[in-house]
């Protein structure tokens, strides 16, 4: 008994020193215990096969875990290598973004909204960066889908805004006076590509555009 608990000892210690890298078990570590426990069971009261096999189980269910794991982090490889890919196939292409922000050139923006039904009535309302309303547009049509208008950048009081940033609101009605689903959108032709902090970010004319951002791209 005595050869029995030192060899356990020695083995506890060296999975101490395993653990020592790192506060996760790993499957090794798993590993390890179970062939201390094999290695050091009593002769005399050997360790039962049913715990025994559930225990074998449990590894494999761990093994599988880890290579699952391992799996995940190579698809997020991939994903992220092709979202780079996509992002510079869009340099010299035209995309609608959907997310109603863009940054004013001082020259024009062309700006639209989406709609998923017919709607009586449709306006677009342009809103500096502090929220206040600069510039309302007239609809360019109601029937569903998209529409589009270039905005010379003449606000309420007939004058030109200064450049800057600038959110696009789309507004639409049915017969009834309620309120239909909209999207803003803002058309931009793209001309570079930021892969800044984890997230690629479209260059434009009209400032910078996540790529999630982006509904449509078109060739020119």
């Amino acid at each position: 008994m005595t050869m029995i608990a030192d060899t356990q000892a020695v083995a506890t210690g060296s999975l101490t020193k395993s653990l020592a890298g790192g506060s996760v078990m790993g499957k090794d570590d798993f590993l390890l215990l179970l062939v201390t426990q094999l290695q050091n069971q009593d002769p005399m009261d050997p360790q039962d096969p049913t715990e025994f096999t559930a225990q074998l189980a449990q590894f494999s269910s761990l093994e599988q875990l880890f290579a699952i794991n391992d799996n995940l982090g190579l698809m997020a490889g991939s994903s992220i290598e092709m979202e780079r890919l996509s992002a510079l196939s869009m340099i010299g292409k035209e995309a609608v973004s959907g997310g109603g922000f863009f940054n004013f050139n001082g020259s024009s923006a062309t700006l639209g909204y989406q709609l998923e039904v017919g709607a009586h009535e449709a306006s677009l309302h342009v809103l500096d960066a502090t929220g206040r309303n600069v510039a309302n547009l007239p609809a360019s049509g109601t029937n569903p889908g998209e529409h589009f208008l270039t905005w010379d950048g003449t606000g309420l009081n007939g004058q030109k805004v200064a450049p800057g940033e600038y959110q696009v609101v789309a507004r639409a009605l049915n017969a009834n006076e309620e309120t239909i689903p909209t999207k803003p959108l803002v058309k931009s032709v793209i001309t570079g590509v930021d892969m800044l902090g984890g997230t690629n970010w479209l260059v434009s004319d009209n400032g910078n555009f996540r790529l999630k951002d982006i509904v449509s791209v078109r060739d020119l």
